[in-house]
């Protein structure tokens, strides 16, 4: 893949995977995060996020990773209070917010199953067939939270 798709990619990607690394490293956790990474399963993720994952961590924890994006709702509140109610940054400022914040189905499972986050060591919990079409259920609300915010 050419070195331009890889960094629009990144562009696109890095800030959702960020949220996730910041706050693994907040807890501790040694975070890695990877574009474009080989995968063996169904589909093919943009970025990927991942720690290891000592079995003293608590599930509080590894949920507060698992929904870290959910942050940029807060980025689109922030911003809420500080543009003036014209601006056209408020705008510009809602779809790359939403996508940043939309949460994954790896995202997902990984919150419904800490569990197994901690026996295997890792960030990574089969698709259990659910958590696609939440995914998608909750990225239209996360989408009409950040529009909601920044066009109130």
């Amino acid at each position: 893949m050419s070195r331009t798709v890889r960094t629009l990619v990144g562009l696109a990607v890095l800030p959702h995977e960020a949220a996730h690394a910041a706050v693994a490293r907040l807890f501790g956790l040694d975070a890695e995060v990877e574009v474009l990474p080989a995968w063996g399963g169904a589909g093919r993720p943009l970025g990927r996020f991942d720690a290891t994952v000592p079995r003293e961590t608590s599930s509080a924890v590894v949920r507060a990773i698992a929904l870290a994006p959910l942050a940029y709702v807060g980025v689109a509140a922030a911003l809420d209070a500080l543009l003036p109610g014209g601006s056209g940054l408020r705008y510009l400022a809602i779809a790359p917010l939403a996508y940043w914040a939309a949460l994954s189905n790896g995202d997902l499972a990984v919150a419904a199953d800490p569990e197994t986050v901690r026996d295997r060591g890792r960030f990574l919990v089969a698709d259990e067939g659910w958590s696609g079409p939440t995914a998608d259920a909750l990225t239209v609300l996360t989408t009409g939270a950040v529009a909601g915010l920044l066009l109130a």
